[in-house]
């Protein structure tokens, strides 16, 4: 699976100007130049909403050099990089996106294999620390994912995701989302579905957490503003960031699901999109999202269960 992985990662298929992974052809996102800066910029958009933690699992920070990470966020590799003080980080990679993060250094090892099925760890590599981010729209089976995390940790160990809600709100609901946002919006949770990738699961996480077999589970739920209109400095600075990130995303999250998926052309989904764009610069918009954090512990009574 791994040599497959590795011969996978300069093989990619190209649709609609937009390169994609030549691995199986089953993720609906891109991952290239455009993929990668969106994804950048998701990740600093959470350091923000968190001021500057890289992680809310009670651990200490930095990690202890006996402490081992799995990092299912690592894609543009900035994550990876503030955690050299772990003694092993081994970032299950969905795609080899840069080459620069391709093979080991003196703090980091890099394995490219599916999140689907089982993972390729042996029991002394249980972790105590897992973390995911943004992984809607990647996986099939989330039910899975969490039971080969929990299976993964040591007793004790933390489990960390991070998802954001694609969906806007309004308080004053959805007669104050313009229209090509609203359809937007809707058409992409059709087409994900139909794709069989949910990419809205932000709210399902805690559930899942706590049928896996998590305690001390907790969810930390933050509204965070699309565009700098909150009094609050903090969230102003945080919603221009997010406006930005959105608006160089939006053919990231929509091309493949529109065009294979609904079966939409380019241009007319081209032409939803600079509609989409054009609304959400509107200045008198009050939208938001949900970004939600949560975290459990592997009982420490629990036995190891990897072998």
């Amino acid at each position: 699976m791994q040599k497959a992985w590795l011969e996978a990662r300069n093989n990619h298929t190209y649709e609609n100007g937009l390169r994609y992974h030549g691995c199986k052809g089953e993720f609906p996102f891109p991952d290239d130049k455009a993929a990668q800066e969106s994804h950048s910029a998701l990740n600093y958009l959470w350091r923000m909403v968190l001021d500057g933690k890289l992680f809310v699992a009670p651990l200490p920070t930095p990690l202890k050099r006996n402490h081992k990470v799995l990092d299912f966020a690592t894609r543009s590799a900035e994550w990876i990089g503030d955690f050299h003080d772990s003694d092993e980080h081994a970032g299950a990679r969905l795609t080899a996106m840069d080459p620069t993060y391709m093979q080991r250094t003196d703090w980091t090892w890099l394995v490219h294999h599916d999140l689907e099925g089982d993972w390729p760890f042996s029991a002394k590599q249980a972790f105590h620390l897992i973390h995911a981010q943004s992984l809607g729209g990647l996986l099939v089976d989330w039910e899975g994912f969490y039971q080969n995390a929990y299976k993964h940790l040591v007793p004790g160990g933390w489990l960390e995701v991070k998802e954001h809600d694609i969906r806007l709100c309004s308080d004053d609901g959805d007669s104050d989302v313009p229209d090509a946002v609203r359809q937007w919006r809707e058409l992409l949770e059709e087409a994900a579905e139909k794709f069989g990738k949910r990419i809205n699961v932000a709210g399902k996480q805690q559930e899942w957490m706590e049928r896996a077999g998590f305690v001390e589970v907790r969810e930390q739920v933050f509204k965070v503003p699309l565009g700098e209109w909150s009094e609050d400095p903090k969230w102003k600075r945080v919603g221009g960031t997010y406006s930005y990130q959105l608006l160089k995303s939006l053919e990231v999250y929509s091309m493949r699901l529109f065009t294979r998926t609904l079966g939409w052309l380019k241009e007319d989904t081209d032409a939803l999109l600079a509609r989409v764009r054009e609304q959400l610069q509107q200045e008198n918009l009050r939208l938001y999202s949900y970004f939600r954090v949560v975290t459990g512990q592997k009982p420490t009574s629990a036995k190891r269960t990897v072998h």
